[in-house]
């Protein structure tokens, strides 16, 4: 990895996927209509922020049994979560709209708060100063959790009509 003072490019991949989930999550917070794998890509952005912190510098980071306890912990409230979220469904046109889904934002946003903390630790600190990899981990597996259960929930859910024409694509 190329430091900048104690800044890796690990830093930089970690803080654009953090972003990029908070990005991604947007839309279901407002209760938009949006496509059926939207959750999906917001779960693995968030994902890969916390395993570039984690597996950053060796992946033997990655076997430390007291995190996992706690993602586990984090994937089954957001699994929760995801279940009793007021969910929409368009099978025809592969649409979903979230009813008051305002966490999945606000985890997020979390995870964008935790990587500018470690930025902002890794910039100033020592090198031997602790990481918000436990913060970072725990968020992103609570959104990961989360999305699985309505990506789960999707596929169960009666139809809705969140389309304005009747037919899908290629069938008018």
């Amino acid at each position: 990895m190329t430091l900048v003072s104690n800044v890796y490019v690990t830093h930089g991949v970690m803080l654009l996927c953090a972003v990029g989930a908070a990005y991604s999550a947007l839309p279901d917070s407002t209760g938009r209509v949006v496509a059926e794998w939207r959750p999906a890509v917001t779960a693995l952005l968030a994902a890969v922020s916390a395993l570039a912190l984690i597996a950053y510098p060796t992946w033997g980071e990655l076997k430390n049994p007291g995190l996992w306890m706690f993602a586990i912990l984090a994937a089954v409230a957001g699994a929760a979560r995801g279940y009793w979220l007021r969910i929409y469904v368009d099978h025809s046109w592969r649409l979903i709209r979230l009813r008051k889904a305002h966490d999945g934002l606000i985890a997020t946003a979390g995870l964008v708060g935790l990587a500018l903390v470690e930025i902002t630790l890794a910039a100033v600190g020592p090198a031997e100063q602790p990481t918000m990899e436990l913060g970072l981990t725990v968020v992103a597996s609570f959104v990961v959790g989360r999305s699985a259960a309505v990506l789960v929930r999707s596929r169960q859910e009666p139809q809705s009509d969140l389309h304005d024409r009747r037919s899908p694509p290629g069938e008018g």
